[in-house]
C-alpha cells in the first residue's frame, strides 16, 4: 500500500492531482484495508471483482486471496500503475466504466465507491450478478440510508430493490483521517448477501413497479401507475384486493406490500 508521501509522488510524476469531484481519496490504513478484504471472506476458487481499485490499497490484500482477480479501473493512469505493480500476478486489469463491464460471473464483488456514482454501482450489481455469493463496499457514511431505509424521506425504490433480494449489515466505519487526500466525511464499510429462497426475476419487477410508483413522490400509487395503465378502473381493483387505498402514496408501503402489488399487477398482465 502507497503512503501519503507516495501518493503525492505518483501525482507529480503524472501531473496531475487527486480529484475530489472523482471520489479519489486514497485508503492509507493497511489495517482498514486488510479488515474490508478479510470481510469478503475469499475462498481460493472465488471469482473476485474489484471496482476502481485506484492506487491499488485493496488488492494488495487481493492478489494473493485468489486464482481470479479481475481490476475494473476507468483512469488510464491508475491502468498504468496497477498494470505495472502487479505485472508478475495472476491479476486481469481491464480499463472500463464498471457500469459498461458485461462479465457478471464473479461471485464476490468489493470496492471503494465514489460517491456520485454510489447508487448507480449498488444497482448494477444487485441487478445483474446472478452468481453473487457476497459484496464488500466502503461508502460514504451517509449514503448506506439509500439502500437500508424503509420508511421517510430516504425510502425509494432502491431500497425496495436492495432489501428485497438481500441481507443488508454494517460492518465498520472509517474515519476520515485514513483517507489521502482527507476528505469531508465519514465513510462505512457494509455487505450485500443475497437472501435464501428469494426469486430474484421477480424482485426485479417489483423494482421496476417501485420505480414507477415513486416516480413522482407527491402523486399517489394509482397516479404513477396510471403511466402503464389508462384503465384506472383495474388499478383500483389491484389496490383494492391488496388492501391499499386508492390515496395510497409509494413511501407508505412496505417492501412486502410491493411485492403483493407487483404480483397483483402481474396476475392481471398490467405489467411484464
Amino acid at each position: 500500500m502507497l503512503k501519503t508521501d507516495e501518493i503525492i509522488d505518483f501525482f507529480k510524476l503524472e501531473r496531475s492531482h487527486a480529484k475530489k469531484e472523482l471520489g479519489q481519496n486514497f485508503l492509507i490504513n493497511e489495517s482498514v484495508a486488510k479488515g474490508i478484504v478479510d470481510s469478503l471472506e475469499i475462498r481460493e476458487n472465488d471469482k473476485v471483482l474489484e471496482i476502481g481499485p485506484g492506487l491499488g490499497a485493496l488488492t494488495d490484500f487481493l492478489v494473493n486471496s485468489t486464482k481470479y482477480l479481475t481490476l475494473v479501473e476507468y483512469d488510464q493512469k491508475f491502468v498504468n500503475f496497477l498494470s505495472k505493480s502487479y505485472e508478475n500476478k495472476n491479476v486481469k486489469i481491464e480499463k472500463n466504466n464498471i457500469l459498461k463491464f458485461r462479465d457478471f460471473t464473479y461471485n464476490k464483488v468489493i470496492g471503494n465507491l465514489p460517491y456520485y456514482i454510489t447508487s448507480d454501482i449498488v444497482e448494477y450489481v444487485c441487478l445483474n450478478f446472478t452468481n453473487l455469493e457476497k459484496a464488500v463496499f466502503m461508502i460514504q457514511k451517509e449514503c448506506l440510508k439509500r439502500f437500508t431505509s424503509k420508511s421517510g424521506k430516504d425510502y425509494n425504490a432502491l431500497n425496495v430493490l436492495v432489501l428485497y433480494l438481500y441481507e443488508v449489515e454494517e460492518l465498520f466505519k472509517v474515519t476520515k483521517e485514513n483517507f489521502f487526500p482527507i476528505p469531508n466525511v465519514e465513510s462505512i464499510v457494509f455487505s450485500l448477501k443475497p437472501r435464501e429462497g428469494v426469486d430474484k426475476e421477480l424482485g426485479k419487477t417489483i423494482y421496476k413497479v417501485s420505480k414507477i410508483c415513486f416516480s413522482n413522490r407527491r402523486k399517489t400509487i394509482q397516479n404513477n401507475l396510471s403511466a402503464i395503465s389508462k384503465n384506472k378502473s383495474i388499478i383500483n381493483g389491484c389496490l383494492k384486493e391488496c388492501d391499499l387505498v386508492e390515496t395510497v402514496r409509494a413511501e407508505q408501503l412496505s417492501i412486502e406490500q410491493f411485492e403483493k402489488l407487483t404480483k397483483k399487477l402481474l396476475e392481471k398482465g398490467i405489467i411484464h
